[in-house]
């Protein structure tokens, strides 16, 4: 019985440093994210720059670049698509008081991938 109870201690033990470490290696923005983020940025700049920005735009480039990148729906694309959607701001979420456009998105996208 004793053993049971440590090992319910040990399961819910806090993480620790080497956890905190891991789970921001696995998030941290990579060169071929920044390299997406800013080529995401510069299309919605180029393309229909006035018109408002929409989450499943966001959606949408995310999935594309990942694919044009890796192929469509293989396991390094869904991860690209991944971390391009963890660093690449929500448009509806915190819902903004006024609509954003495709281009301050745009730019948004590429100071955020050259920082």
């Amino acid at each position: 019985m004793r053993d049971r109870s440590r090992a319910a201690t040990a399961v819910a033990a806090p993480p620790n440093d080497a956890d905190e470490a891991l789970r921001r290696a696995r998030t941290a923005m990579t060169a071929e994210t920044r390299t997406l983020m800013d080529t995401i940025g510069r299309a919605l700049c180029s393309v229909a720059p006035a018109l408002a920005m929409r989450e499943v735009t966001r959606l949408s480039y995310a999935t594309r670049a990942a694919a044009d990148l890796h192929g469509t729906a293989t396991p390094h694309a869904v991860a690209a698509t991944g971390l391009l959607l963890r660093h690449m701001p929500r448009v509806d979420w915190p819902v903004p008081p006024s609509p954003i456009t495709r281009a301050e998105y745009g730019m948004q996208l590429i100071k955020k991938a050259r920082s």
